[in-house]
């Protein structure tokens, strides 16, 4: 367990991301801002989406709480490019990857299954 959790968290065979873009300034600060706005607002997205499923009686809430649930995770996805851009933390991204699409597929699997009962 203790060897998963390292290869997990420790990247001390990795480079930061910011190498790829030469460390200029505008460059990281351009995508830096770019995923804290794309990431915030898809936080907000879902949580917005939660709060609304609590408070009123909407059709399809699981629906909306599994696309509310894959907007919140791909919101993690741009905070991990932030921070893989000074922290190499490639096996944690991509498990964050594997959690959004697992999401999604769960999404996806709720449309087609609200579109059958529509189409009914």
């Amino acid at each position: 367990m203790a060897d998963l959790l390292r290869a997990i968290f420790v990247s001390d065979e990795f480079m930061p991301h910011g190498h790829c873009f030469a460390w200029k300034p505008g460059l990281v600060w351009l995508h830096v801002t770019s995923d804290a706005l794309i990431g915030t607002a898809y936080l907000v997205i879902s949580l917005t989406l939660w709060h609304l499923v609590r408070t009123i009686r909407i059709p399809f809430s699981l629906m909306i709480l599994a696309f509310g649930m894959f907007i919140g995770v791909c919101g993690l996805t741009h905070y991990m490019e932030i921070l893989t851009l000074w922290v190499p933390d490639y096996w944690l991204s991509g498990m964050v990857k594997a959690v959004t699409a697992a999401a999604s597929e769960a999404t996806g699997a709720y449309l087609l299954e609200a579109r059958k009962k529509i189409v009914e």
